[in-house]
Order: C-alpha cells, then sequence, then structure tokens
C-alpha cells in the first residue's frame, strides 16, 4: 500500500488494515508494520525539522489538518465521531512497571492522544506521533482487536 494520499484514499486504506487478518507473527510490508492482534500504518511522515520556525509550524499545521481531514473521512464513513484518547497515562504505567500490550505500548510511547472507534470488534485509531521537534511526525493508523488498558 502506497499511503501519501488524500484523505479518501487514505480512509480506503484504514479501511483495508480494519478489515484484514492479523498475522501469527511480527512482521513489516512497506508502511505497515502488523502483530498478532493489531496492525500499525505510516500514512504520512514529516521529516525532522531543519529550518526556519515558520516552517515547522507550517508543516505541523499540515499534518495536523491532514489527520484532521482523516477523521472526518473516517466519521463519515463510519456515521459516528471517535473518542479523543489520551495516551499520556500509559507512558507513565509503564515506567511504573506495568506490561502494556502492543499496540497500546508503543502507541503510549509514541502519541498524546489517539482520535478512537470501536468497529465490528475492532479497535481503529487515527493520530500525529512525534511528541518532540527532533523526532519526524508520522500520521498514523492503528487497528486492533485488544481493548484500550
Amino acid at each position: 500500500m502506497t499511503f501519501s494520499a488524500p484523505a479518501a484514499d487514505r480512509a480506503a486504506a484504514v479501511e483495508q488494515l480494519r478489515t484484514r487478518a492479523f498475522p501469527e507473527r511480527r512482521a513489516r510490508a512497506g508502511a505497515v508494520v502488523s502483530g498478532p492482534a493489531y496492525h500499525w500504518a505510516e500514512l504520512a511522515v514529516t521529516p525532522v525539522w531543519d529550518g526556519d520556525i515558520a516552517d515547522r509550524e507550517a508543516e505541523k499545521a499540515e499534518q495536523e489538518d491532514q489527520c484532521d481531514a482523516l477523521v472526518e473521512t473516517l466519521t463519515g464513513l463510519w456515521g459516528a465521531a471517535p473518542q479523543t484518547f489520551s495516551l499520556m497515562s500509559l507512558s507513565l504505567r509503564e515506567a511504573q512497571g506495568e506490561e502494556l500490550p502492543e499496540p497500546w505500548s508503543l502507541l503510549g510511547r509514541s502519541l498524546p492522544e489517539l482520535n478512537l472507534w470501536q468497529v465490528e470488534g475492532r479497535w481503529i485509531g487515527i493520530g500525529v506521533a512525534g511528541l518532540s521537534d527532533d523526532h519526524e511526525r508520522v500520521l498514523v493508523a492503528v487497528v486492533t482487536e485488544i481493548d484500550p488498558p
């Protein structure tokens, strides 16, 4: 799958992931990492900032707009608005020794929050990873059958 596309194409890719079987072992195919009970897709990547601060802010805004457009498209497709799920507490729980299942462990280390739906027994999350300016920012889609912790 190639994911550098408008919201409707990204929504179709998310829908494909939602209905795809999960593998028995972790595997990567292009921009998609799959494991037992989850798929993680990088839908758009903004490189590490290297230049004018105004450019960085414009890139951040553009990626947030891409995320919002995808969320709006998926909301129309599934007929329900997502929950906004804060992930910040997950990294704190892990730091205190709690073992979280994937993809929730990775999500907690990568995203501050997730737009989250439950459709036909699977959780679908959309968000922007990259918690600081010295990391690339990635528009992420996650599909899992594991309930949020």
